[in-house]
């Protein structure tokens, strides 16, 4: 059956997650267990947030403490990837001695960043890292705060022309084809198996939030990395809002609609948990390939969800605020250093073959300062 063919798919990359510390890197294993620690213990409400108590007490900060402050502007932290940038980054700061930092959510409102922009231009922080919504919107505030000395780190490739002091970033639309390579590996094996020379299947994608960026490019690379096979084609496209249920909810309509499929691809990890729940009801479970996105670590999250066989792949999104800080840190402690304009952090494909290795000692490299 295709479900006990799946583990074979081989590997596509594996890489090494490196973080900041005292040195610039730190202990592989420490800095994950961390960032999966951060998870649990930080708080997930919208709004302007603070590390837990515990997190400031470890490295000697106070509630009313005067040192660098870093403060981080997220478009929304409901989505998963960003609710983890911003525990695991509550986290390595904490190991920072000297640093505190504050976080702001902008609920997927791109006024409200702009506000909280501001504000966090007026608290005269160390620096301040941002995922933007709407990045032109922000050009003349990022302006402000480097022309005030606030170093502005941002985590989006379409800020590279808006006066940061550097950005980091993962290619979304890589992300999209390492998915669609990942599911032509594993229809490929399928085809051997059944001894056909062509490769063929049928793939329902689903989406975040529809219209957004992210999502447009994630779907763009995914397209264009199915076109490497004619025989493949996508039969069912949807937006699932970031939400298992939803997911869940969207899978079923397409067995309504298309009666089979081969594999899905969903945007996050959450949504393929989703759609697994719809094709063991339909009874189809064993018989489809499931792609999540993030590879997030920790207990029912994308790497463990993977190393249980309860989706099939996982392609990792870098954090990105790991490497800021360590730009912040280098920029503050060494004035002869000049970061480069942007750095480029490359996701990573995770399958059953490789999964251990990853949650062993990580899965991305991050490029040399």
């Amino acid at each position: 059956m295709f479900f006990l063919t799946r583990i074979a798919v081989p590997i596509l990359c594996t890489f090494i997650l490196a973080a900041c510390g005292p040195s610039g890197e730190a202990d592989v294993e420490k800095v994950v267990s961390e960032f999966e620690k951060a998870q649990k213990t930080t708080a997930s409400s919208p709004g302007s947030t603070s590390p837990p108590a515990g997190l400031l007490e470890a490295s000697g900060l106070a509630a009313k403490d005067e040192r660098a402050e870093i403060i981080l502007l997220l478009p929304d932290v409901r989505i998963a990837m960003q609710e983890f940038q911003r525990n695991g980054l509550a986290m390595l700061v904490g190991r920072q001695a000297g640093y505190k930092l504050t976080t702001h959510d902008a609920a997927g409102n791109g006024a409200q960043q702009i506000e909280q922009f501001r504000q966090a231009i007026a608290a005269k922080p160390a620096a301040i890292i941002v995922s933007p919504i709407d990045p032109p919107a922000l050009a003349a505030l990022i302006v402000e705060a480097q022309t005030a000395g606030i170093a502005v780190i941002g985590l989006d490739k379409r800020m590279l022309k808006e006066g940061c002091a550097s950005i980091v970033y993962s290619d979304q639309r890589l992300v999209g084809r390492l998915a669609a390579q990942t599911i032509l590996e594993a229809l490929k094996r399928k085809a051997d198996e059944e001894g056909r020379t062509e490769v063929t299947g049928r793939v329902i994608q689903l989406r975040g939030m529809e219209g957004g960026h992210l999502t447009n490019e994630i779907a763009e690379g995914f397209s264009e990395g199915l076109h490497a096979q004619p025989g493949v084609i996508l039969v069912h496209d949807a937006p699932a809002d970031w939400s298992t249920e939803s997911a869940t909810q969207r899978t079923t309509e397409a067995f309504r609609l298309q009666k089979n499929f081969d594999a899905i691809y969903a945007h996050n990890d959450a949504m393929a948990i989703g759609a697994a729940k719809a094709a063991e009801t339909a009874g189809q479970r064993e018989n489809i390939f499931i792609v999540g996105t993030d590879g997030i670590s920790g207990q029912k999250k994308g790497l463990e969800l993977v190393r249980q066989g309860e989706i099939d792949a996982t392609i990792v999104q870098p954090a990105l605020v790991d490497l800021a800080l360590q730009i912040i840190v280098k920029l503050r402690s060494d004035k002869t250093f000049k970061p480069q304009p942007a750095y480029e952090v490359q996701p990573v494909a995770v399958v059953p073959k490789n999964v251990e290795q990853s949650l062993r000692v990580g899965t991305y490299k991050l490029p040399k300062l």
